[in-house]
């Protein structure tokens, strides 16, 4: 019976384990106060649900492509936060940052955020892990100040990392 036990262990459970290491599950995502921005970025606009946001964005990669553009990191801008609007009527941004000479022809549009003081949460995991931690992290540091989640939120995702920049203020 315990040569079987050691057997689950070596064959199953252990790399299961590792895997969810390498994903980042046992990571905690770092926050801190910061200026953020000036970002000018090329987009497109989603209404429906969150999980559009991958494939919309993949047709500004194309789009970008296309017309000889270099995208920089991925960027998206949440207007809604997923807790209080239905999933038909969520607002978002998708694209990429752009560099300031770069103009993009239609259907991509172009926007500037300026720089501004947000509360920043990052961690380096996979996208099905990082988005929870996340959000997690800043829903937590909200409460902690007596406050709810501020939208919209700007998440850049790079080489694994996942950044979250909430402003301290709500929109107008």
């Amino acid at each position: 019976m315990k040569k079987q036990h050691l057997f689950f262990l070596l064959a199953f459970l252990l790399p299961t384990i590792i895997v969810l290491w390498w994903w980042g599950l046992f990571r905690t995502p770092v926050m801190n106060m910061e200026l953020r921005g000036p970002y000018r970025y090329a987009y497109l606009e989603v209404q429906g649900p969150y999980s559009k946001l991958a494939g919309k964005q993949q047709e500004v990669a194309a789009e970008l492509r296309k017309q000889g553009i270099v995208a920089g990191k991925s960027f998206t801008v949440i207007y809604d936060d997923p807790r209080k609007t239905k999933s038909g009527e969520r607002h978002a941004r998708t694209g990429y940052l752009i560099e300031a000479g770069v103009t993009p022809q239609p259907p991509l549009l172009v926007d500037t955020i300026p720089a501004r003081r947000v509360v920043v949460s990052e961690i380096k995991a996979h996208p099905l892990i990082a988005y929870g931690k996340v959000y997690g992290t800043l829903i937590d540091f909200s409460k902690r100040e007596g406050d709810v989640l501020h939208m919209p939120t700007v998440e850049i995702y790079s080489a694994s990392t996942l950044t979250v920049e909430m402003p301290l203020e709500a929109r107008p």
